[in-house]
């Protein structure tokens, strides 16, 4: 059950997902003060700035990387809203970084069935078979921390030039 849930969320690839949410402040370093309950969020998926870390815990790469979001690494699917858990996402976002690393930019949230966490309900299935929220908590969204898609993230990251020095 796991593979398919993994599969499922592998869909992720061919998703364009309609932009939703509301805005609001935060979304991390420079982007304001976080409301508590997504503070808890970041406290609990700090631990996974490390890839390595998130892949030692049964996160997945289930996309390549998605213009305005990101690598999507993918634990599980949600059957219904009791399966959620807000501090163990299911999805985690990670940007592509000039030296070729990935840093971690997103938490998101699947389900099978419509779900609301945080006072938001999630953006409903458009060509997948699941609804999401996306919680931008590690980077600042202009759209708005609860947006699917930040147009501050880009699959098209050029490596930093050398300073020539040796």
């Amino acid at each position: 059950m796991r593979r398919k849930s993994l599969v499922v969320l592998s869909a992720l690839v061919a998703a364009t997902l309609a932009p939703g949410g509301t805005a609001l402040a935060g979304g991390g370093p420079g982007g304001g003060k976080l409301p508590p309950e997504l503070q808890e969020v970041r406290d609990a998926t700090a631990r996974f700035h490390s890839v390595w870390e998130a892949k030692a815990e049964g996160y997945e790469l289930a996309s390549p990387c998605v213009e305005g979001m990101g690598f999507h690494f993918a634990k599980s699917l949600a059957a219904d809203q009791s399966e959620l858990n807000p501090t163990e996402p299911n999805v985690l976002v990670y940007a592509p970084t000039p030296n070729g690393g990935l840093k971690l930019v997103a938490v998101e949230y699947a389900s099978k069935t419509a779900a609301t966490l945080f006072g938001q309900d999630f953006d409903p299935p458009n060509g997948l078979p699941f609804y999401t929220l996306h919680a931008w908590i590690w980077k600042k969204n202009p759209k708005g921390v609860f947006n699917a898609v930040n147009p501050k993230v880009s699959c098209d990251v050029k490596p930093h030039k050398s300073s020539g020095r040796k």
